[in-house]
């Protein structure tokens, strides 16, 4: 999951990785201000960094290209020969390629030009030398982060999507930590290299049988399904090859489908309830005139037929064409078809759509605009009987409601937010239809919060289920991507 910068201070004995952040922003600068030489096979160009200097920066050869498929030690084999084939698969994933740095010692002459061209590969005892290498420190969140849940009302029990240990959490639906305890002990969990979680994003529990269906938003693009009494370093039961970057999940219950949002291709892919392994959705939803711009959370109303997506609000146009991916001509139009000067960022919105759109349709509505307080909205439910849209806005610390038929620039009929109330960068929200509560999965306090179903301002939570102390900050690390130093300030900052 991305998420919004943060920034932590620095101790002075890790000024030592400065060496490191610096090398990824100059392979950047090269990249923008010296990708045409590299190409065309000029001159590169050279940053000189202390006593090293960067080299060169080169695509890695078709050969040189296995090894960004590392394969975990002690790994399911099933699991890594399907990252293999993705990997082969995946035209999208092959279109930035990936870079070699060398570094070594400033060389002068045709002999440290030709050195420069061919960077010899690191040796045995060089690989195992660097395995054995400790950090001065680690800035990690040992914690569980509760990314998003859904309510078992029928077996009394709440599950979470949990995205930094890459695991799911079964509770009880009543549990509540006392105050002065640490956290509370969930009832289940599944988790470890057998299970095909990693980053998990979104999850739906089947209300006939309580199988928990769970999506991944990064570097697995698996769907799992899992027995209800499933836990620990287990197989699911069966799993579906899903697009990449999926987030938000929910299920159609009468039409037995599973609808799922792609934030990095704009679109909505609908499967059969009961798909596996490698079989193609039914529909896709996509296109310019559909007006989302990484959608996120994903919401059905039974009785209207409607279908309700929250966008963030970066969206780049796509140029349609090529071969069908993974055999699927229903699979979405990659990033690798991004028309150059297309991006751009739009106001955040919730698009309404009948759930059986496909294709590239206008939305039937949409909420957008400075009014409704929108604000990276993450994850939305609706309350079918209520008339009413339920909505976590991650960066403003917000749970904002609105009818489902409001339309345009409008208020929230509601809103939640406050100390008291807890809501600390919300990514999940749900709703209790059977008990009138809605419960709200808090990434920034280690905590799920539950409200009356009618709650507004800043009210207590009826309950509260902690996976760590109240005075215990959470670092938000949600899948970090990179890093920079700010030598000013003596501050990390992290991007995720």
């Amino acid at each position: 999951m991305a998420h919004v910068v943060r920034a932590w201070r620095a101790s002075r004995m890790i000024r030592f990785l400065v060496l490191i952040t610096v090398l990824g922003t100059t392979t950047r600068v090269i990249l923008s201000r010296g990708a045409g030489a590299v190409q065309n096979g000029a001159a590169r160009q050279t940053k000189i960094i202390g006593s090293e200097r960067l080299v060169s920066v080169e695509p890695l050869t078709e050969t040189d290209g296995e090894i960004c498929i590392p394969e975990p030690v002690g790994g399911d084999r099933e699991q890594i020969a399907s990252l293999h084939q993705e990997n082969l698969l995946s035209a999208e994933r092959q279109a930035a390629s990936p870079l070699r740095i060398s570094l070594r010692p400033q060389q002068s002459g045709s002999a440290g030009a030709a050195a420069a061209s061919v960077p010899p590969r690191p040796s045995d005892a060089v690989r195992s030398e660097v395995t054995k290498r400790k950090p001065i420190s680690t800035v990690r969140d040992p914690r569980n982060a509760f990314a998003s849940l859904v309510v078992d009302a029928a077996r009394n029990e709440v599950i979470f999507a949990e995205e930094n240990n890459f695991s799911v959490l079964v509770y009880n639906r009543l549990e509540n930590t006392p105050p002065r305890a640490a956290l509370s002990e969930p009832k289940r969990i599944i988790q470890g290299e057998n299970t095909y979680l990693e980053f998990a994003c979104g999850v739906y529990v089947d209300p006939p049988t309580g199988d928990v269906y769970v999506i991944n938003n990064d570097t697995l693009n698996w769907m799992t399904v899992w027995d209800r009494n499933a836990k620990g370093n287990v197989k699911p039961t069966r799993k579906l090859h899903t697009p990449m970057a999926t987030f938000g999940l929910v299920a159609d219950e009468d039409n037995q489908e599973l609808l799922m949002t792609v934030q990095d291709d704009h679109a909505v892919v609908t499967f059969k309830k009961n798909a596996k392994d490698l079989d193609g959705p039914v529909r896709l939803l996509q296109g310019p005139k559909t007006r989302m711009a990484d959608p996120h959370g994903i919401a059905v109303d039974p009785k209207t037929g409607l279908m309700y997506v929250t966008n963030w609000g970066t969206v780049n146009e796509r140029q349609a064409g090529g071969p069908p991916r993974f055999g699927h001509a229903l699979w979405p139009i990659g990033r690798n078809n991004n028309i150059p000067g297309t991006g751009r960022f739009e106001p955040p919105s919730i698009t309404v759509f009948r759930k059986d759109a496909s294709g590239d349709v206008a939305p039937l509505r949409v909420i957008q605009g400075p009014k409704t307080g929108l604000d990276w909205p993450t994850s939305i439910a609706v309350h079918p009987d209520r008339g009413e849209l339920f909505v976590a806005n991650d960066t403003a610390d917000t749970v904002t409601v609105y009818r489902t038929t409001d339309n345009g620039d409008v208020a929230p009929i509601r809103v939640l937010k406050g100390p008291k109330s807890m809501i600390k960068n919300p990514t999940g929200v749900a709703l209790d239809l059977v008990n009138n509560e809605l419960w709200v999965a808090n990434f920034g306090s280690h905590s799920a919060t539950v409200f009356p179903v009618d709650a507004a301002g800043d009210p207590s939570p009826k309950r509260v289920i902690r996976s760590g102390r109240p005075e215990e900050g959470a670092p938000m690390l949600g899948n970090p991507h990179t890093m920079a130093y700010d030598s000013k300030r003596d501050e990390i900052l992290v991007s995720n």
